[in-house]
């Protein structure tokens, strides 16, 4: 157990892990944006609320001391004296109340600061204020009224006026909106992705090797990585992807030697008169039908003959993943008493895999699967080929592949990286394997290397099957509705 712990704890920190993080974060791009966005108008709308313009105006005043004899160094000596002495005759109530009744007002709320010049015997007394008029008309009355205190305070030293006061044009503190609002969309963002990063890094999610075997109650059979649906940059750009199958010549060695690998596993482990194979998974889009199309590929490569049935009736893809016509007949119309068997299964090309498909999504589908007639279909099949393998909705979405995995022999889970919780994919294993079927164990799908960064959601070995059935699980009662 300790080293169980101890091989997690070094693998939450390995890079691929961490990558794997960030690819969640990454994945609800739009949200951090959204908090971004909003945070940036916040700053901007506080900022321009609770702005105050401040404006100065400022006097210079040469201080020398009485006498000619005066030198340079008693000039220097009374400036530096003076600075802080005058603080206290600006301050002084006689004198604010008399500039005060010289401009006319009851309240002054700036300040006034008196600073000698370094190395000069120049004294500079700066007035800020939010009115520019009224700053400089305080400068004014201070510079006609500061000698009926410093006469009392400043005897033998004489101010005299270098530089006037002048109306200030600009604010000293000019409002910067544009400066604000993007430091705090860059505060907001890098927040959302700290924070987001916390929750996904202490997430109950599977996302390694590792993770699975100590967190699934089940067999992990195999690993498949990431591989590019969209090959070349124009098929990118045109939205024109590449099924991702192991007869396809664009797709990678480690690509088909993994899924070659899990159908040598997936054929050992199922027992003696097993044929009838059950492909699911917990939530939607985690590949269990490219997984299940190339798990079908697979097994007909190795001399067996295959049959893959779509029973995924509100949202079919198998034919799309195996780049076939959508049949005009399929599962529903047999089920419905309108199509028999042998009609409507068709050969993949010239190989020892056959399909039998649906032609799109229906709202009736529970009723459907749950009819006595799919148990007929699957006992004929059953004597016909070697494997049958049945692609089944989302166990998370329909209740349509819990009543299948009664039917089959065995059960397979697809599991797609950094996706579902453990706990929930747990409960998917206790349902199957409570449903009499042989739990074969699940497999890891769309797993990045260490050495991929690109955001999980462009691409990958996964089924997102839209031609059809686009209306997806929430038209037809599960899950949330679609706007159409």
């Amino acid at each position: 157990m300790e080293q169980n712990t101890s091989e997690i704890v070094e693998d939450r920190f390995s890079v691929a892990y961490l990558a794997a993080v960030m690819r969640d974060v990454l994945r609800q791009w739009y949200l951090i944006v959204v908090v971004a966005l909003i945070a940036g108008m916040g700053v901007f709308v506080l900022k321009d609320m609770s702005y105050v313009p401040q404006y100065a105006t400022s006097t210079t005043y040469v201080i020398s001391t009485g006498g000619t004899s005066s030198s340079t160094f008693q000039n220097l000596n009374a400036t530096r004296d003076l600075a802080g002495v005058f603080t206290e005759v600006l301050n002084s109530s006689l004198l604010q109340n008399k500039v005060m009744e010289q401009v006319g007002i009851t309240r002054f709320d700036g300040t006034i600061t008196a600073s000698a010049v370094p190395e000069t015997n120049l004294l500079t007394v700066q007035v800020t204020g939010s009115d520019p008029r009224t700053v400089f008309l305080v400068s004014k009355a201070i510079q006609e009224h500061h000698s009926i205190v410093s006469g009392q305070l400043l005897e033998g030293v004489i101010l005299e006026v270098l530089k006037n006061p002048s109306v200030p044009v600009a604010p000293m503190n000019p409002l910067n909106l544009g400066h604000a609002m993007k430091k705090g969309v860059i505060l907001a963002a890098a927040g959302m992705v700290a924070l987001l990063g916390v929750i996904s890094f202490l997430s109950d999610k599977v996302r390694s090797r590792t993770e699975a075997d100590y967190k699934l109650r089940c067999r992990v059979l195999g690993e498949l990585y990431h591989e590019k649906k969209y090959k070349t940059l124009r098929e990118k750009l045109v939205r024109r992807k590449n099924s991702v199958l192991i007869s396809n010549h664009t797709t990678s060695f480690v690509y088909t030697e993994s899924i070659n690998k899990l159908a040598s596993r997936v054929g050992k482990r199922m027992r003696q008169g097993e044929k009838v194979l059950m492909v699911t998974s917990f939530l939607e889009n985690e590949g269990k039908t490219t997984v299940a199309a190339n798990l079908a590929l697979s097994l007909a490569e190795k001399g067996k003959r295959v049959l893959l049935i779509d029973c995924d009736l509100r949202k079919p893809s198998c034919a799309l993943a195996l780049n076939q016509s959508a049949a005009t007949m399929g599962v529903a119309d047999i089920l419905s008493g309108k199509a028999n068997l042998k009609n409507t299964i068709t050969q993949v090309g010239h190989s020892n895999l056959y399909l039998l498909s649906s032609r799109k999504g229906m709202h009736t589908a529970g009723d459907l699967v749950s009819n006595v007639a799919m148990k007929s279909i699957l006992q004929a099949t059953a004597e016909q080929f070697d494997y049958v393998i049945m692609d089944t909705p989302p166990m998370s979405l329909a209740p349509d592949a819990e009543y299948l995995a009664g039917l089959a022999d065995a059960s397979l889970l697809v599991v797609r990286q950094n996706r579902a919780l453990a706990a929930d994919l747990n409960d998917c294993v206790g349902i199957l394997e409570r449903s009499g079927s042989h739990m074969l164990g699940c497999v890891l799908n769309n797993v990045y290397g260490s050495g991929n960064f690109a955001p999980a959601y462009h691409y990958g070995a996964y089924g997102s099957y839209k031609r059809y059935g686009k209306s997806g699980y929430g038209s037809y009662g599960y899950g949330p509705k679609k706007s159409r």
